[in-house]
């Protein structure tokens, strides 16, 4: 009787399998990676935004305690009327925790060395009593305006996502302004000298709090000399015919176009 034939066993890939097969995880990373980056953006957004509508629910539940009025967007230091405050005073004891990690912050910013507490979002500077006046040192409007008087209070900024400040030999700690107003947004402005904070948080777009509790995800204004485009500013101010007659028609239209 005749053995049967033995048959050759493969010993493993041929180098042309494992080149196939290495290309093909090469395509499927460089689909899937972006993807991966674009999710957690998304995330990041998505809680971003969160963080800003809890914060709207404790103006909200600050006014109810202090007859409609919001607290100040700033004024002097250690005055309990600021918004956000180191001691107990502004939204402090409406929202109990504090840190780079709960809702003061967006989640983009992992670390923070500051000799203030954290805080990456700022307030309108213009919502004071009365309203649409600029900050200057030793000014003492310390009162915020009152949530019901604001005429459209959907088209009206609340808080914005700020700038960090270029950090300097006698200023080396982590601070955001805690009002301003366009100038200060984060990608506002490409500074070179700032190339940490020349872009919006996500990708292109900053989230915005609406004074009426709503959030918008979108692009900051442009730097345009010393002012922003029309259409920016107008969502800062309170009185929008003052705005537009006063400020836009009589001094700016001519300096920034609208869009």
């Amino acid at each position: 009787m005749k053995p049967f034939p033995r048959t050759k066993t493969p010993l493993g890939f041929t180098n042309i399998e494992i080149m196939v097969v290495i290309s093909i995880l090469a395509i499927l990373l460089t689909i899937l990676l972006p993807l991966l980056s674009t999710s957690r953006d998304m995330s990041y957004r998505a809680q971003c935004a969160s963080n800003l509508k809890q914060l709207s629910t404790a103006f909200s539940l600050y006014a109810n305690d202090w007859s409609g009025y919001w607290p100040a967007p700033g004024g002097l230091r250690g005055d309990w009327t600021y918004w956000s405050q180191s001691g107990q005073g502004g939204l402090v004891s409406y929202v109990r925790q504090r840190g780079v990690k709960t809702i003061w912050c967006c989640p983009c910013q992992d670390t923070w060395n500051g000799i203030y507490s954290a805080r990456t979002y700022s307030m309108n500077g213009y919502l004071r009593t009365p309203w649409d006046h600029e900050y200057e040192e030793g000014n003492t409007i310390l009162c915020g305006i009152n949530a019901d008087k604001i005429p459209a209070s959907s088209k009206t900024i609340l808080l914005y996502e700020g700038a960090m400040l270029l950090k300097t030999s006698s200023s080396s700690f982590d601070y955001i302004y805690r009002c301003a107003n366009w100038s200060f947004v984060r990608g506002y402005s490409n500074d070179n000298r700032r190339p940490e904070i020349s872009q919006p948080w996500h990708g292109r777009f900053n989230n915005y709090l609406y004074c009426d509790g709503h959030v918008v995800a979108r692009k900051p204004g442009k730097a345009i000399a010393a002012l922003s485009t029309g259409s920016e500013m107008y969502q800062w101010y309170v009185d929008k015919n003052y705005f537009m007659s006063e400020l836009w028609a009589k001094q700016w239209s001519r300096k920034a176009p609208w869009e």
